[in-house]
């Protein structure tokens, strides 16, 4: 699986920090400035360590229920190899599946004022659960795919969704692309998932598929709809349909 990252990363001059264990913090910071402090340390664990790290931070930065419980511990057991790799093109934290099955890719996290400035700019009903996502991963994606967007891309295409005012079919109701916010881009597609501000199951802000060019989204007032439609209560349903390639 490392051949596989080496790869991906092979023109953009990618440095695998576990690989430089007499990097000191300081000359890290100089040289990498978007590096935070906590993934350089992370880098100085034992890979069976940093691994463990991980899983239990990713439980406890999320909100609690067995059914997330059951599939964070599941994915980080096919999970192979994890590290930090800083590159042209930002610092990321990669997770190698075993088997040389893909990998997922992570932006550093966001403090939480940052999370509180960036859901005032796009000036939406932002679920929690996706508040909280932010506070592992700024971005994050599946090799070769665009995935969940970063903060800045994020305010950039719920703009764009607001400008456009595009009318979308939802059955037979009409509704508009400024009652969508987009989080996630299909890779090469004018396809979206996005969160859609009159569907709040449980208080929160339930999430539906969104193609442009097709003029549509997925109805999820079906009852018997299956994940083919592509239409969760919550974001982190969404996220565990995302991930569950391992």
């Amino acid at each position: 699986m490392q051949e596989e990252i080496v790869k991906y990363f092979e023109k953009e001059e990618a440095t695998f920090l576990s690989k430089v264990p007499k990097l000191s913090w300081e000359k890290a910071q100089k040289t990498f400035p978007r590096l935070p402090k906590g993934w350089f340390e992370l880098s100085r664990l034992d890979s069976g360590v940093r691994q463990e790290f991980l899983r239990d931070y990713w439980i406890n930065a999320l909100t609690y229920s067995p059914q997330l419980y059951a599939f964070v511990d599941r994915f980080f057991a096919t999970v192979e190899e994890t590290e930090i790799v800083v590159s042209k093109g930002g610092v990321f934290l990669v997770y190698g599946l075993k088997k040389g099955r893909t990998f997922f890719l992570g932006g550093p996290p966001l403090t939480d004022q940052e999370v509180g400035a960036m859901v005032n700019q796009v000036d939406f009903p932002v679920p929690q659960d996706f508040k909280q996502f932010f506070r592992i991963h700024n971005g994050f994606f599946k090799k070769g795919d665009t995935g969940i967007f970063s903060s800045g891309v994020l305010v950039e295409e719920g703009q764009r969704f607001r400008d456009l005012n595009q009318g979308l079919k939802m059955g037979n109701q009409t509704l508009t692309t400024g009652s969508l916010l987009p989080f996630y881009r299909s890779f090469g597609l004018d396809v979206y998932q996005c969160f859609y501000q009159d569907w709040y199951p449980d208080g929160g802000v339930g999430n539906v598929l969104c193609s442009l060019s097709e003029g549509r989204i997925s109805d999820y007032r079906i009852k018997d709809r299956g994940r083919d439609d592509l239409a969760f209560p919550t974001f982190i349903e969404w996220l565990m349909f995302y991930m569950e390639d391992f």
